[in-house]
């Protein structure tokens, strides 16, 4: 094989890259009147979650606290997915939690919704299902029965009649079926139709009289039922006959106005990160620089390709607000692999190899860190998908053993989050090692790009300026101990005095966020709003929303919730007491306190495991330079990360929610990737000094040798976060803003616990360890 690469593989690899970003972005279709035939899916086909387009995220319950079975759910379940369907709704996710009688439902607004009440959306598919039997196929026929009157609807399978569906019916209702039956029977063309909520689900015909209380509906000699429909039909059956009605425990929602205003506000923060992070690379790198931005560019598109769905035949994702600031994150966090590529051959250059001894030493020293360091933001983002994805999930399935005390408490945007985030490592493989290493291999065979001065080093008859930084780290480490524990003392001095302020989401709890005209009274509508909760303990606050438009935020105490028909009360007041104002909804949180302690419990579990995993996978890659002890120290400093980020909450005052969680993962895997390529060079330089150099010495060179790496890293990554902190305050987009600034803040930490922190730390327990053994 030949590593030295043919100017055409640049050339060809670039343009590929080129063609196949365009697709992603603009797909190709082709449209004959109003026809569209969608060929590749682009960017316009991606499919966006409720916090864009707006919606419905709702957590129903059975009313009055009655005990459900797991057929009962499951067929509520189905009478809710029949009635989104029937609504003209198809993109919907829902879950059951079977241990918790939980129904978890997230639906957009339908297409021609106009006053987004979230109390009509809810009724429509949460109230009780009535089912009814009738005499013939028409909805006109007599009524035989109720779903009252059904004790049981189960799926089964016999040899003569293949998949059916078998009924137990009460006493009641076996005399009416017996009477319905024998009069049917006799007739020549005797049907039995059954109707839920008005819709046709089954039509049979009556064979003979049925007198014992049960009966079996199959399909036809020509059209045999299968084992889904026999299941679903079942279900549809159950559902009619339910004993309870569905109480919405908790529900969130958002108008379509917001949310589509938000995504143009987040499409041009990423477009803005990608540029100024681009002008950075090819300023500081030169050529890979600029091969570095096309991989980029490559990278971005291909994981919006994955999001989209792409070819036709593969299914689109859900992309949040959240989901796409991971893939702003991922374009800080993907230029890694080609820094740590860039940096080793400016390194080489150095030696005074030639340019192609350079670029192979470079690329064969620099893979090691890129993988171990992208192995450690996989496991974080896997946990995310894990925790907060759907229950039937890839990466439920592998971390259940871990979450299994947890219903599917799904969050949609948390999961997309990880899901972008997860996307963008595994492609920087792709474009980032590969397609990077095949452009700069042929680049290097073009001699008009042959000169050393392009890749870093000095140009021809010119001394090289590249130099490794001399600081001692080891020697200052007690001052950064100090440092360190400085402001974790002013941290928690801060939490105790001014308390540590909570999200619904986690406690439980009411926030309505709603949009008004002209000037209002704040301490008159607080009186309105205390008369029609009966709360008088309120929080208010004023403020402009993307739109520029006003806003009230009404946060109710403690944990207080609304129900959809108080919060559609509070509305009418409010546009009843104020007229002039014209109030309408923008934004709901409403959250029963029990699943909001049981959400914050899980969020720490998954903290704490994400934690375990990086600890069991740093003492196995580096268990030949004491991995356990250098593992336990690199945990040390991402406690001291995720106490940064945590500080950032605290101090600024943001309540602690589902960003607060995909923050400190987020800090976990960033944190420990620049200490794993850090790890990875002590390792490299023990191998080549062996004895020569003690382990302060290997250290501090270490260190040095990776300084300009992790500098440039977290400068890129703060620039993308940078830019979205700016454009979210500059449109008032406070959900991402209060998620992108103490990452921020948690990305600086990252880079110096891992250069002051975790590898001084481990020289002072290696030292420790290695006098008792002298003492011994």
């Amino acid at each position: 094989m030949n590593k030295r690469g043919k100017p055409w593989h640049f050339v060809v690899v670039a343009l590929l890259i080129v063609v196949f970003s365009v697709t992603a972005l603009f797909g190709v279709s082709y449209r004959y009147g109003d026809t569209r035939t969608v060929y590749i899916k682009g960017a316009s086909d991606i499919r966006f979650g409720i916090d864009i387009r707006g919606g419905v995220d709702v957590t129903f319950m059975p009313a009055d606290g009655a005990d459900a079975t797991d057929d009962q759910m499951a067929a509520a379940k189905t009478v809710i997915e029949d009635r989104l369907v029937g609504l003209g709704i198809t993109d919907y996710e829902d879950y059951v939690d079977y241990n918790k009688d939980r129904i978890i439902v997230r639906f957009p607004w339908k297409s021609d919704e106009t006053d987004f009440n979230p109390q009509t959306a809810i009724d429509e598919i949460g109230t009780t299902a009535k089912m009814v039997f009738r005499k013939g196929s028409s909805i006109d026929g007599e009524e035989i029965l109720s779903g009252d009157d059904v004790t049981s609807a189960t799926a089964g399978y016999d040899q003569e009649n293949g998949y059916v569906v078998e009924l137990v019916f009460s006493a009641e209702g076996a005399k009416a079926f017996a009477d319905a039956t024998t009069e049917l029977a006799a007739q020549e063309n005797g049907y039995i139709s059954i109707w839920l909520d008005d819709e046709n689900i089954s039509t049979a015909t009556v064979k003979t009289a049925i007198t014992d209380g049960r009966a079996i509906i199959e399909g036809s000699a020509s059209n045999p039922f299968t084992q889904e429909e026999v299941t679903t039909l079942a279900n549809q059956i159950n559902s009619g006959a339910l004993p309870f009605a569905l109480s919405a425990e908790s529900y969130s929602t958002i108008s379509p106005t917001l949310g589509a205003k938000s995504l143009e506000v987040m499409v041009i923060a990423g477009i803005i990160a990608f540029i100024a992070i681009a002008v950075l690379m090819i300023l500081r790198y030169r050529l890979p620089g600029a091969i570095a931005v096309i991989s980029l560019f490559g990278q971005v598109s291909a994981t919006l390709a994955v999001v989209s769905g792409y070819l036709t035949i593969f299914p689109s994702s859900t992309l949040t607000l959240p989901g796409i600031a991971g893939i702003i994150l991922g374009i800080g966090m993907g230029v890694d692999a080609n820094v740590i590529t860039a940096e080793r051959i400016r390194e080489e250059l150095a030696k005074n190899k030639t340019l192609d001894g350079a670029i192979s030493s470079g690329f064969k020293m620099g893979l090691t860190p890129i993988i171990d360091g992208n192995v450690t933001i996989v496991i974080v983002a896997a946990i995310l998908m894990g925790a907060f994805g759907p229950t039937e999930g890839f990466w439920a399935t592998v971390f259940k053993p871990i979450f299994f005390m947890f219903g599917p408490s799904t969050a949609g945007t948390i999961y997309s989050f990880g899901f972008t985030l997860l996307t963008s490592v595994l492609l920087n493989f792709v474009f980032g090692v590969g397609a990077t290493r095949v452009m700069i291999r042929g680049a290097s065979r073009i001699k008009a790009l042959r000169n050393p001065a392009l890749y870093g080093g000095a140009a021809k008859g010119k001394k090289t300026s590249y130099k490794v930084p001399s600081i001692n780290f080891v020697g200052n480490r007690k001052k950064y101990y100090t440092l360190s524990c400085v402001i974790i003392a002013v941290v928690l001095v801060f939490s105790v005095v001014f308390g540590v302020k909570m999200d619904v989401e986690f406690k439980g709890g009411a926030m309505v966020t709603v949009g008004y005209q002209g000037e209002l009274d704040l301490n008159e509508a607080r009186q309105t709003i205390a008369d029609n909760v009966g709360q008088s303990n309120l929080t208010l606050q004023t403020g402009t929303d993307i739109a520029g438009d006003q806003t009230l935020t009404i946060t109710l105490p403690g944990s207080e919730t609304l129900s959809t028909a108080e919060l559609d009360s509070l509305i009418s007041a409010l546009n009843e007491a104020y007229p002039d104002n014209d109030f309408v909804q923008n934004e709901v949180s409403n959250v029963n306190p029990t699943i909001g302690k049981e959400f914050l419990a899980k969020s720490i579990v998954a903290v704490v495991a994400a934690c375990v995993l990086i600890l069991i996978y740093v003492a196995v890659r580096f268990r030949n330079i004491g991995g356990w002890t250098a593992g336990a120290m690199a945990i040390v400093a991402l406690l001291h990360d995720l106490f940064i980020v945590f500080g950032v909450f605290v101090l600024l005052r943001i309540p602690l929610n589902g960003n607060f969680i995909a923050a400190m993962l987020t800090i976990l895997g960033y944190s420990i990737n620049d200490t794993v390529v850090i790890y990875d060079r002590v390792r490299e330089n023990k191998g080549l000094y062996g004895k020569q150099k003690s382990l302060p010495e290997l250290v501090n060179l270490s260190v040095n040798q990776s300084f300009s790496r992790s500098l440039m890293t977290t400068i890129t990554t703060c620039i993308a976060l940078g830019v979205v902190c700016v454009v979210s305050v500059v449109f008032k987009l406070d959900s991402i803003f209060t998620f992108a600034l103490p990452l921020m803040f948690g990305m600086i930490s990252g880079v110096y616990s891992t250069i002051c922190i975790a590898t001084q730390l481990w020289v002072d327990v290696k030292n420790k360890q290695a006098a008792k053994v002298k003492k011994a």
